[in-house]
């Protein structure tokens, strides 16, 4: 998913042949590359929970089907594992999604993604290729997949995440490797594992974000 080359932009005017062939394709050789937000964390931990999985928080959900990497060689982030010679999603099960309802933003837009907008637009809309084989029979409205979709907290999650990983980015650069390892508790606290799943997920990521958004900057200035 991740081949610049099978990413095209689209706008929501347009329209696309696709068809989910229900093969698994799109859930197998993801080695690395299904990075978990905030938000996909917190649904998951949710849903497990209420199966009964022993989850009292999100850093349980991390510990049992994530592992850790960088993002732009600096901000940690939370891979989901994969299993089995062919890499397939920790959660595939015989062939089918097993947390299909809380499945991450990256699976429930998928063939599409979106980016950062610009021009006053707040996102990008992309097109991804990488499953030739999903790409024929009836067409399918690019607006229409957004809305069935990309459900308005979702939108909200994203526009503050996107205002809040540059002011992040920077900020643990300039910081440096020995005073962002100082701080690095503080930021997964802040960014993953500072909510409560009793509670609606938006406000306590907004004021997690502001916190952590002081924290750093804080932080690179030598505070």
């Amino acid at each position: 998913m991740n081949e610049a080359s099978t990413i095209q932009p689209v706008t929501q005017t347009e329209s696309v042949p696709f068809r989910c062939q229900l093969c698994g394709a799109c859930c197998r050789e993801v080695e690395n590359s299904l990075m978990l937000e905030p938000m996909d964390i917190y649904q998951l931990g949710r849903l497990l929970r209420k199966r009964g999985e022993p989850i009292e928080g999100l850093e349980d959900v991390l510990t049992e089907y994530t592992h850790a990497d960088l993002l732009m060689d600096c901000l940690p982030i939370f891979l989901l594992n994969t299993v089995g010679q062919d890499h397939a999603c920790v959660f595939l099960k015989d062939g089918r999604c097993d947390v299909y309802e809380a499945r991450p933003r990256i699976c429930r837009l998928y063939p599409f993604s979106v980016a950062p907008g610009d021009c006053g637009k707040d996102f990008l809309y992309c097109l991804c290729t990488d499953r030739p084989h999903h790409f024929t029979g009836a067409h399918v409205s690019v607006k229409d997949w957004f809305h069935q979709n990309f459900f308005k907290d979702a939108r909200q999650f994203l526009k503050t995440d996107y205002d809040a990983l540059p002011v992040l980015g920077k900020a643990v650069r300039e910081m440096g490797a020995k005073r962002f390892e100082r701080m690095l508790f503080q930021f997964l606290f802040y960014r993953y594992y500072n909510y409560d799943l009793d509670q609606p997920f938006m406000p306590q990521f907004i004021r997690n974000t502001e916190e952590l958004k002081k924290l750093a900057v804080e932080a690179a200035k030598g505070g």
